[in-house]
């Protein structure tokens, strides 16, 4: 098994580098080469002599210490806890670790999402509220092999704030900013975006969901009506969330780019009703698509966005076909997370919350997002359940779990870590 989550792990690094790593299967074939022999023969008028040389050939590997140390972990984790990392649950309010925990039995998994209003943040209503919370759950998880991430939802503005921190200025403002001079993007919102990200830091937050990087394809779309999105100038939305993310890097918080592919190219909001991207995928390639190719971040959220005609209109989150937009065409290696899949309808309500899980981590999602717990049990037993009949699933789980166990020892959750392990931050070249 160690073997096999090396091999799966080389398969998922993420660290742009020269150093080659030679997977067990390649190895094996180099093995089975017979040696190399040269013949070489001299003539003479008196006599033939032939010398046969024989050259072997000798194949050095080298596996990476985080590839090992991952792989490591893996076989520790066994199938169960290898399927609940690539999990993610929340509740909202402070008691979200005990709300896990009376649903699972435990905490031990690859996220908690921590939401709530300035109402539910009880009994201060404060910063120190949801610092209690993120404290509770690092208690609770004290035992777990590796902790989970702390997660929450935190963009510019205050539409979308999960946690009582200081607000960033307004998309709106944001882009308008831009627009006016360019320059002030990277001089001025970089520093701002460092000192919010810090504060989330301070609270605990390991990974914001925080980043819009979605494009608005007309006036009226649902991110538009919204006012969430840095406006429909793909240039534009790719500066911001370039510097949303080095800022939130600089802090030492993940920050997720959202929602891939698009959500500004629809009109449905997600929340309620199945959301139909108004572009094809030719538009969405050569409008949608910059902010993913001029950012590097951890972590892409999968949208619940469907595309007529592609993949029998399957949402984004669900779709292998999309999701190959990001890993082969985008080539991106990053952790996928999904949008929420326990109370949004865009998810679809055909399938129970454990087939979305799997659907979705087929799909090649790394971690499957539900902001409720109330089915935590059935969907972790749902998934061992599947992986412990199709091997080809189970590696998928594998691979989900490596990538996760890579971001969590970038972000020091995993002693002896490096945080060179997840080296896709801001924009690109800036961290080669």
């Amino acid at each position: 098994m160690a073997q096999r989550n090396v091999v799966a792990i080389a398969a998922v690094v993420i660290v742009v580098s020269v150093t080659t790593i030679v997977v067990a299967g390649l190895i094996a074939d180099r093995a089975a080469e017979a040696p190399a022999s040269t013949t070489t023969t001299t003539s003479s008028t008196t006599s033939t002599t032939t010398t046969t040389t024989t050259t072997t050939t000798t194949t050095t590997t080298t596996v990476r210490p985080d590839v090992e140390r991952i792989a490591m972990e893996l076989d520790r984790l066994g199938l169960e806890g290898q399927v609940r990392e690539v999990l993610m649950f929340g509740a909202s309010g402070p008691e979200v670790d005990l709300r896990i925990a009376e649903e699972l039995g435990t905490t031990c998994v690859g996220g908690v999402f921590v939401a709530g209003t300035a109402g539910n943040w009880s009994p201060r209503g404060s910063i120190d509220a949801a610092t209690d919370a993120v404290t509770a759950i690092a208690t609770a998880s004290a035992a777990c092999p590796t902790p989970p991430l702390i997660a929450t939802d935190a963009e510019a503005g205050s539409s979308v704030l999960k946690v009582p921190v200081t607000p960033l200025p307004s998309p709106a403002t944001l882009e308008t900013n831009h627009l006016a001079d360019p320059g002030t993007t990277s001089i001025a919102l970089a520093p701002a975006v460092e000192a919010f990200a810090t504060e989330l830091a301070s609270i605990g937050v390991h990974v914001n969901f925080g980043v819009v990087a979605d494009v608005d394809v007309e006036p009226g779309t649902y991110m538009d009506r919204q006012g969430r999105s840095f406006g429909a100038d793909p240039a534009v939305v790719a500066a911001i969330t370039a510097t949303m993310v080095e800022g939130h890097c600089a802090a030492g918080v993940a920050a997720a780019l959202k929602h891939f592919p698009n959500q500004g190219s629809t009109v449905e909001d997600p929340h309620r009703l199945d959301s139909f991207s108004i572009n094809d995928p030719d538009a969405w390639a050569s409008f949608g698509a910059l902010p993913y190719i001029e950012t590097r971040a951890p972590l892409v959220m999968s949208g619940h966005i469907r595309f007529e005609g592609v993949d029998n209109g399957t949402p984004a989150s669900l779709s292998g076909v999309i999701t190959s937009w990001l890993r082969a065409d985008l080539a991106y290696d990053g952790v996928i997370v999904t949008d929420d899949m326990h109370v949004m309808r865009g998810v679809g309500s055909d399938l129970t919350p454990p087939q979305r899980a799997i659907a979705a981590l087929r799909a090649g999602a790394d971690l499957a997002l539900f902001v409720g717990a109330d089915d935590a049990a059935d969907i972790v037993a749902g998934l061992v359940a599947e992986a412990s009949v199709d091997a080809a699933f189970a590696d998928r789980i594998a691979e989900s779990a490596a990538r996760v166990l890579r971001l969590k020892g970038a972000l020091g959750l995993i002693p002896g870590a490096s945080a060179s392990w997840f080296d896709w931050c801001g924009a690109p070249g800036a961290s080669d």
